[in-house]
């Protein structure tokens, strides 16, 4: 009676789970593109039935809203499902409710001002938790969802007399890119391209419009032609200083990424400390002021010259100057500074000048470049006139006027020649000292047009471009850094609603604590973010930073090689099954990347009668250099586990021994010691692990069937396809 009980149960427990994997295929064959029946059956199943449910119950609630996803696009790597209106005719619709996925449960969201912000946000794990939810959020989300009952399978279909969105034309889908977020980190296991889809996003958020006509699908990728075209793209930005990189570490700190005191050596070989800005500051001013340094045509790090034109007296030299766009300086009997070879007493009067003097010269004829802006002062404390260099030094042997010294000039715009405008505090509570020219280098650019603008000084004659443009800061290995420490007050600044933009009326903005400055992140700035996920979990991460970033999960990708086969090596397979195993021994944050075998694909790809040769030494090479190391870290030398990542404890028959990589043999105590060794343990045998010799010309990772065998047991089954392959190495995979 108790056996058939068991049973009985057993057979109702197997009908529900059928009864339920029917269920949930009806709801993708009924509800879901393929785009979202891919995303959804990669789920586990207790996040499926949540999602399912709790799709059923907003419908309860909202018989006629509409849910699609957040991109209409196939290929999208962003799932994330939204309740709301959209018609068919719109590209964007109006969502009330959004359905994300976290790694164990779904996280859903109210649009704003429907309830209490601190109540906006549900991380769901049961049902009871959303009807409560929704009853506090239905007076107030009911006229706003009604819709036409749309799911995501409708845009996606092409009817008779229906103007529903067609996305499977392939001409349509570039028009439908979506922006960039302004945060977004790119995370995953080590290999799966994070830094080499960097480049991709970068080019992306900082020239939506040519990257628009590279036409890269996001399903398929870029081709190598379009990856060319990219990386062109991607160099000449970095070139303008509109992407940059940085990368954290355990020592890196606010003072790098912000701006904090430094220790340097002034022209008088003494120490003195000033406040610099770090990476973070620099190109959120370049961002902040790209309109207005275009508008100036400063060049890209516009570099800030003090200079005095005879004296800071009003001077006829200086009136010349101011008229005619141009700075000069005396000394003009060292001759022509451009020329290699100058007379005997030009050089004479050159090297009987003092050093300070020496210097000048040297610096107004080759250090000033074309973009600079030139400060001409009129006191200690003040400046007279705004310039900007436009051209190269010349030498003028007639000089200027009647003052036949004044030979070395520059060609200058001067934007303000009637200024009587403080710089003492800017410039660090430093007078302007008596030296004719040197760089100020207290100050940048952007704190410069910030103390013009609250003076209420502006350049009216040079219009400023409307649109703005984009910068990128690439962070690789974010989570590497204490994000607390360095980003400081910007955790708050980044967020796109604090933002510093033309119609921001949120725009938040903190005085620096060193350099005492008013600060705010303009919205033109892109952060974008890398995350190895086998160095910290994403668990781990600062809360304060998940909630300002998009996280964009990049996982292994073994459809990349399908149908590639290298001496038989079936790599989508391997790649697909070792990954399985360390997700059962370890975690999926875990697993293999597609980029260790990306070499492999280059080699067989190039073609030619040593193609196979050649992949087949890239695969040995692999497992050397990258797999095997990465597996002894992962698993902290527990080779126990790194053989059955390889299947080897499926070969422990003596014909199979050839196609072990790591072979175990274990020995009593009693054999290594003797008796009496007196070792008190809970057993009697110790167990040793030996990994296969990778140079020797026998070696097992010579053996094809050894690799195969990792995915492949049946190859292991058959006598026939045992035979002793070992010794089948060619020279190039023997090297």
């Amino acid at each position: 009676m108790h056996r058939y009980l068991v049973v009985k149960i057993i057979f109702y427990n197997l009908c529900k789970i059928k009864g339920w994997k029917m269920e949930f295929e009806e709801f993708l064959t009924v509800y879901m593109d393929e785009n979202s029946k891919a995303f959804l059956l990669s789920k586990s199943e207790q996040q499926k039935k949540l999602f399912v449910d709790s799709f059923n119950l907003i419908r309860e609630y909202f018989p006629k809203c509409d849910c699609y996803t957040i991109n209409n696009e196939k290929g999208s790597y962003n799932h994330a499902f939204r309740f709301g209106v959209k018609t068919s005719e719109e590209i964007d619709g109006t969502p009330q409710i959004t359905i994300k996925f976290t790694k164990e449960a779904l996280r859903v969201s109210l649009k704003k001002d429907v309830v209490k912000e601190e109540s906006r946000v549900l991380i769901l794990v049961d049902l009871v938790q959303l009807r409560s939810y929704l009853d506090r959020a239905k007076s107030k989300l009911m006229p706003k969802m009604e819709g036409s009952k749309n799911t995501p399978i409708n845009y996606f279909k092409s009817e008779k007399d229906s103007n529903m969105v067609i996305t499977n034309d392939s001409d349509k889908w570039t028009n439908e890119i979506q922006p960039s977020p302004l945060n977004q980190i790119l995370y995953g296991p080590p290999g799966t391209g994070k830094t080499y889809h960097t480049i991709e996003a970068a080019v992306k958020a900082a020239e939506p419009e040519k990257y628009k006509t590279l036409e890269i699908q996001p399903s398929l990728g870029a081709s190598k032609d379009q990856r060319e075209e990219l990386i062109k793209l991607y160099k000449s930005l970095v070139d303008d200083d509109r992407i940059r990189f940085v990368t954290f570490h355990q020592s890196y700190g606010y003072e790098e990424f912000v701006e904090g005191l430094r220790a340097l050596t002034n022209e008088e070989k003494q120490i003195e400390y000033k406040v610099l800005p770090g990476v973070f500051k620099k190109i959120s001013d370049d961002a902040a002021n790209t309109n207005i340094k275009k508008s100036l045509e400063l060049n890209a790090t516009p570099r800030i010259w003090k200079i005095s034109i005879d004296g800071v007296k009003p001077s006829t030299i200086k009136n010349y100057c101011f008229k005619n766009n141009v700075a000069a300086i005396g000394w003009g009997h060292t001759g022509d500074m451009a020329q290699d070879v100058r007379s005997p007493e030009e050089n004479a009067y050159f090297e009987g000048l003092t050093s300070q003097n020496k210097n000048t010269i040297t610096q107004f004829c080759s250090a000033i470049n074309e973009g600079d802006l030139l400060l001409c002062i009129s006191s200690v404390k003040t400046i007279q006139a705004v310039g900007v260099v436009k051209g190269d030094y010349e030498y003028k042997e007639q000089g200027i006027l009647d003052r036949y010294d004044f030979r070395h000039t520059l060609p200058v715009e001067w934007l303000k020649t009637d200024l009587d405008l403080d710089i003492y505090s800017l410039n660090g509570n430093t007078n302007l000292v008596q030296k004719t020219v040197y760089e100020l280098d207290r100050f940048s650019e952007a704190d410069f047009f910030q103390l013009m603008e609250k003076n209420e000084i502006s350049f009216a004659q040079k219009p400023v471009p409307e649109t703005k443009d984009n910068y990128v800061l690439i962070i690789d290995e974010i989570n590497r850094g204490n994000i607390s420490k360095i980003f400081g007050e910007l955790i708050t600044l980044i967020e796109p609603s604090k933002r510093a933009g033309k119609n921001n009326l949120e725009t938040l903005k903190v005085t620096l604590p060193h350099s005492g400055n008013p600060f705010s992140v303009p919205d033109n700035l892109y952060i974008i973010g890398t995350m190895n996920t086998a160095d910290r979990s994403l668990a781990m991460m600062d809360t304060a930073l998940r909630r300002r970033f998009d996280f964009i999960e990049m996982m292994p990708q073994p459809e990349l090689f399908k149908d590639k086969v290298v001496k038989g090596i079936n790599l989508e397979l391997l790649l697909k099954t070792m990954n399985k195993r360390i997700e059962v021994l370890y975690d999926r944050e875990h697993t293999l990347g597609h980029a260790f075998l990306i070499p492999v694909l280059d080699a067989l790809n190039v073609g030619g009668d040593n193609a196979q040769n050649n992949a087949f030494s890239e695969l040995k090479n692999t497992f050397k250099n990258k797999i095997i190391p990465l597996l002894e870290e992962y698993f902290f030398e527990d080779w126990n586990k790194i053989r059955l990542v390889l299947g080897d404890n499926r070969k422990e028959k003596s014909e199979l021994e050839q196609y072990i990589f790591v072979k175990s043999e274990s020995e009593k105590y009693n054999d290594i010691f003797g008796e009496n060794h007196g070792l008190e343990t809970y057993e009697d045998t110790k167990t040793t692990y030996t990994l296969a010799d990778f140079n020797v010309l026998d070696s097992v990772w010579n053996s094809p069937k050894a690799y195969q065998a990792i995915y492949d047991d049946t190859l292991l089954k058959s006598p026939a396809n045992t035979s002793d392959d070992a010794g089948e190495v060619t020279s190039s995979s023997a090297h």
